[in-house]
């Protein structure tokens, strides 16, 4: 046989044994009929099979009831549906970013404004998945600027738990950052608010200092009149840093010194005069002397310039951490709840009390020495020299009362931190269409805010 007949008997040996094996796989059943496709089979078909299936745990945002939020330290806050038929003629604003949106980073130059009142009925018709509100105060819905939702309920009251429904109602919203979002952008306009207040203020305190000068202590009203000025620069910067947090922390450090060193003054002052038997007019007159000689009413002054700076420091640095916002919240509380204690304790709020304290022993000095009057008519009238000594009380707290009766920046900045606000939610469908309003306690006045 030649090469050819050789090669060709080989192709047809092992085509044999090649059919022979494919029949015993098909006969045993390890090869089966392919299926075969129906003639109606579309492409429309083909597009089912190859689809993947929907997830069963698919929630829409419309179905949910509310939604648990959770901020980073684990505190939780629950936003719920509102009774919109009820409270329809409620009326608020929403949070709006001049050139960007309230999900957003909040920059310092980008000032939020508060747009035109609009009632609840009215923002709800812009609302396809519905509305969700939370009341809480500003300072504790700033925290969810970095939280996220930790669970949700459902008509019926269900819950259903973070991870069963983030991969489709709100893979592309998280209502935490929206709402923790535009309460920064909120506590930002505040700050700048409250800045420029401070820095009003601080220019009387300046003038109120520069009287002092001349008490023979000029090293301390020097170290307050610096300190006055480098607030009133820092309240006054269009944009801040961290550096002027430790620059408030600092200078409120200085005036606690200075306030403690005078008020120990003030304690230890011991108003004293030598007793004449005759002459009553000649002791009420040394005694007036010796009320000069002591210098409570500088003493007085200083605590009070001490204490109010003090103060104006500590309301500088929270102001300055709500314009710098992010990061900025635990430590906003902190201060806010530090600043909430010393508030009505402190020497500037309560000076008249101080006045009249350390002005008894004196006043019932005058009384014992005018009732001690033996000769009247040889020593002269007692009374002028008396009315000099209340003269000087009244004197002191006629200074301070100017200052008292200024606009208590104080109050305002801790009532709007710490008092309950009542916000709505609109969750969209992506993050461009999240939207916040808040309530609006001037229209809104004589209304109860619900729980």
């Amino acid at each position: 046989m030649n090469t050819v007949e050789i090669i060709a008997i080989i192709i047809f040996a092992v085509v044999v044994v090649a059919s022979l094996a494919f029949f015993l796989l098909f006969k045993f059943g390890i090869i089966k009929r392919f299926p075969k496709l129906k003639a109606t089979t579309s492409i429309d078909d083909f597009d089912l099979i190859n689809r993947t299936e929907p997830p069963k745990n698919e929630i829409a945002i419309s179905a949910i009831e509310s939604l648990i939020l959770r901020d980073g330290s684990g505190s939780e806050l629950a936003l719920t549906r509102p009774q919109t038929t009820q409270l329809a003629e409620r009326k608020y604003r929403e949070i709006c970013i001049r050139g960007t949106t309230a999900v957003g980073q909040v920059a310092q130059g980008a000032m939020p404004i508060l747009a035109q009142a609009r009632t609840l009925s009215e923002i709800a018709k812009a609302a396809p998945n519905g509305l969700f509100t939370a009341t809480a105060p500003i300072q504790d819905l700033m925290k969810y600027a970095d939280g996220t939702v930790g669970s949700i309920v459902m008509e019926g009251k269900k819950v259903a738990e973070h991870a069963g429904f983030a991969e489709v109602a709100l893979k592309a919203v998280n209502p935490a950052a929206v709402l923790g979002a535009s309460m920064q952008a909120m506590a930002f306009a505040s700050g700048q608010y409250y800045m420029n207040e401070i820095s009003k203020q601080l220019k009387s305190v300046d003038q109120k200092l520069d009287k002092l000068i001349g008490y023979h202590h000029d090293e301390k009203i020097g170290i307050l009149r610096n300190i006055n000025r480098e607030l009133s620069e820092i309240t006054s910067k269009a944009n801040v840093d961290a550096a002027d947090i430790i620059a408030c922390q600092n200078m409120g450090k200085q005036c606690g010194e200075i306030y403690y060193e005078y008020y120990t003054r003030l304690e230890s002052v011991n108003v004293a005069v030598k007793e004449r038997w005759l002459n009553k007019h000649k002791e009420l007159r040394e005694l007036g002397t010796s009320v000069d000689d002591s210098e409570i009413n500088f003493s007085i002054q200083m605590c009070y310039q001490a204490s109010l700076l003090h103060e104006k420091s500590k309301l500088a640095e929270i102001a300055v951490r709500l314009k710098i916002g992010t990061g900025q919240e635990r430590f906003i509380a902190e201060q806010v709840e530090a600043l909430r204690k010393i508030n009505d304790e402190a020497f500037h709020r309560d000076t008249h009390r101080y006045i009249e304290e350390h002005y008894a022993p004196v006043l019932e000095k005058v009384a014992r020495i005018v009732d001690s009057r033996k000769l009247p008519l040889l020593f002269g009238d007692v009374t002028t020299e008396a009315s000099n000594i209340q003269r000087r009380k009244d004197a002191i707290k006629e200074k301070v009362s100017d200052d008292n009766n200024a606009d208590n920046i104080s109050e305002k900045m801790l009532l709007f931190l710490t008092k309950p606000q009542e916000t709505l939610v609109l969750i969209g469908d992506t993050p461009d269409s999240q939207r916040v309003f808040v309530f609006d306690d001037e229209i809104n006045e004589g209304e109860e805010t619900p729980t």
